[in-house]
């Protein structure tokens, strides 16, 4: 069983055994995808135009894969507990869908607010609560 922290039965390909969990897979990639663009658009609006905005947006781009890479990916060696990473990624859905309205692109910021939002409370309620360690019940 997982920890949480963990990569665990749940992240295998195996486990997408229904048409309902393979939707919700693809939906999360196309999502995640958004929103590392999304990150990337809003720091390059957010410098206003120029080279110095495709940096800032390469820059941003590059800072959100790494720490995701590292910390939130299902086979990630110093993943987040459920907790942690629920709360960063509906900050960090939250945050780019807001900075992605605000820079005039408003569908792909409410793709990334809404979407994100479904992807992640639907992880949640799929994920269960997470598993305190200690004695194990009864004995």
């Amino acid at each position: 069983m997982s920890d949480g922290r963990t990569p665990g039965p749940a992240h295998d390909a195996a486990a997408i055994t229904t048409p309902a969990l393979f939707l919700l897979a693809a939906v999360a990639f196309v999502t995640e995808l958004a929103l590392f663009g999304g990150v990337g658009a809003v720091a390059y609006a957010a410098v206003g135009g120029g080279v110095g905005a495709w940096l800032a947006g390469a820059a941003a781009t590059a800072v959100v894969l790494v720490s995701w890479g590292l910390f939130m990916a299902p086979r990630a060696r110093r993943r987040l507990g459920v907790g942690a990473r629920t709360l960063l990624a509906l900050l960090l859905c939250a945050g780019t869908a807001v900075g992605l309205v605000l820079a005039g692109w408003t569908w792909w910021g409410w793709y990334v607010g809404v979407a994100g939002l479904v992807v992640v409370a639907a992880q949640s309620v799929l994920h269960g609560p997470e598993r305190v360690a200690g004695p194990p019940a009864g004995g």
